[in-house]
């Protein structure tokens, strides 16, 4: 089997024994190490002298360093390797994935929770893929546990078929998203996740915010109905039942006192049927185009 394995790196000291462990993980296979960097150091340099094809990146970003990877895999590529330059992924778990590769799937995502060194994550960080996991499992009925691991193995065909375009941490959401939205099979495997070593890269915050607003904008896209209909259902009930005091008073003394409460009754129930038939026809819409 032929496999890329892409790795972005920002000033890592322990470049060189990710890279080693790679080689050596995968001995068995031909292998493509592409390293995208961004480093101040030495890093580029160390990654070069163990055989890695070194591409700058001119853009910035966790998923804009891997978008520029992809666009440099061979033609005989058959999968895809993705994991971070930190050593906090244990590269011997690789053919973990690969098995699951070969089992049928055309995502596999190293699930870090299991088996994970103490003080790896922080438990805010660990609190925040959690919450982002179950959104992604109840929005998008993806059956995973760790939804922001950022090793993976991908089928060539398969990555072929998305459409990532994410520059930063909402990447690795995006790509989960996109697989469900082309039923593509997604499963887990169980890996170590270590303390890394070297400068953490990550803002948790804004980086939570920024995949929280990308997984509910792709949600809009992929599944409209969840969002519009609540959204318009709302609006209707609330329209009603302050409708409804308005009617009761008419019903009561033959005279409506509070006409502009009326007219905003009547508002939001019209403005509720739209956007509840907006969302029905953007349903109707995309589960055509997906018949297609």
């Amino acid at each position: 089997m032929k496999i890329s394995v892409i790795i972005p790196t920002m000033d890592e000291p322990a470049i060189a024994d990710v890279l080693h462990d790679v080689l050596d993980a995968l001995q068995q296979h031909s292998v493509e190490l592409i390293v995208v960097d961004k480093s101040k150091d030495e890093t580029a340099t160390r990654a070069a002298e163990l055989g890695a094809k070194v591409i700058h990146q001119t853009g910035t970003g966790y998923g804009d360093a891997y978008i520029t990877g992809f666009q440099h895999i061979s033609e005989d590529t058959e999968t895809v390797v993705i994991l971070d330059g930190d050593y906090t992924y244990d590269p011997y778990d690789i053919p973990k994935l690969l098995q699951a590769i070969n089992d049928g799937a055309d995502l596999v995502i190293g699930a870090r929770f299991a088996l994970m060194d103490k003080g790896a994550m922080s438990r805010r960080n660990a609190l925040g893929n959690r919450l982002l996991t179950a959104l992604i499992r109840v929005l998008y009925h993806v059956r995973i546990t760790d939804s922001q691991s950022g090793m993976r193995a991908i089928r060539r065909s398969a990555l072929d078929r998305l459409k990532l375009e994410s520059p930063n941490m909402p990447f690795a959401s995006e790509m989960i998203i996109e697989a469900q939205k082309e039923n593509l099979a997604i499963t887990e495997v169980p890996i170590r996740y270590r303390n890394r070593v070297g400068r953490a890269k990550l803002y948790p915050f804004r980086d939570a915010f920024s995949i929280l607003f990308t997984t509910i904008r792709l949600v809009r896209d992929y599944n409209p109905i969840v969002i519009f209909l609540p959204i318009g259902l709302a609006l209707i009930l609330i329209g009603l039942a302050y409708g409804t005091t308005i009617l009761i008073e008419y019903t009561t003394t033959g005279i409506v006192t509070r006409l502009a409460g009326a007219v905003l009754s009547v508002f939001l129930i019209l403005t509720g049927l739209q956007i509840t038939l907006f969302g029905l026809l953007a349903d109707i819409i995309l589960t055509n185009l997906r018949r297609r």
